[in-house]
């Protein structure tokens, strides 16, 4: 019953903690960034390979917390091995007037559409519409 209690508790303290976690990069995209659209998303590749997304609508984000996954609503998503504890709600990925098409900009084609490379990092169209992204020193 004990052990039951202490780990109830974990997993509340870490779902509370999550949401700060899975967008707590984000910052206003810096001079020599390359953006662009694809579905829904409005993203920017800095010159550091930082990938950030801005979302047009809340989406869920499964988040695995030992056995576990605990869905958590986002509205950015940020690839980033280096995160910092913030939150920036000015949608720091998108320009005004909106970011160009993905197709626009790519420089590339992947196995299922466009892709754009920039400072190690890339973004691709994906099966069935998904957007993959690598950000420079690792996946996503």
């Amino acid at each position: 019953m004990k052990r039951s209690a202490i780990l109830a508790t974990a997993t509340i303290a870490a779902a509370l903690a999550l949401p700060l976690a899975t967008a707590a990069s984000a910052q206003a995209a810096p001079e020599g960034s390359m953006y662009f659209s694809y579905g829904d998303r409005n993203c920017a590749i800095m010159p550091d390979g930082t990938i950030g997304c801005d979302l047009n609508s809340i989406q869920m984000v499964n988040l695995p917390v030992g056995p576990w996954g605990i869905a958590v609503p986002t509205i950015q998503y940020v690839a980033d091995p280096n995160p910092r504890a913030t939150y920036d709600f000015s949608r720091p990925y998108t320009q005004p007037g909106g970011n160009p098409d993905l197709s626009q900009v790519a420089n590339d084609n992947g196995p299922f559409g466009p892709r754009l490379s920039y400072a190690g990092a890339y973004c691709e169209a994906g099966f069935h519409g998904i957007l993959h992204c690598v950000a420079r020193g690792g996946d996503r």
